[in-house]
């Protein structure tokens, strides 16, 4: 991601706990995945959205990976996002 938001939610929550705790926490968001782009790799949070459907492969359910454009904590954009053109007044 373009922010810092899951590392610095891992190390916040990794600060609590080991106070609430007495001991040395380690924190790993679970929900994320790395996303090939252009000429590397980046790491998006991921949410799983589980379809079940009387198809082959879904009868026992199926969990879909989605990703979003923007990160849920701060709002910055994940990816670029091209700008529309403007549309000509008619």
């Amino acid at each position: 991601m373009k922010c810092n938001c899951i590392s610095d939610l891992n190390k916040k929550m990794a600060e609590h706990y080991r106070e609430k705790l007495g001991v040395a926490v380690d924190v790993e968001c679970q929900n994320t995945a790395f996303i090939l782009v252009e000429n590397g790799m980046e790491t998006r949070l991921t949410t799983g959205f589980k379809l079940t459907a009387q198809a082959k492969g879904f009868v026992k359910g199926k969990v879909i990976p989605v990703t979003g454009n923007y990160c849920p904590f701060c709002g910055v954009a994940v990816v670029n996002i091209p700008a529309k053109p403007a549309t000509e007044a008619a």
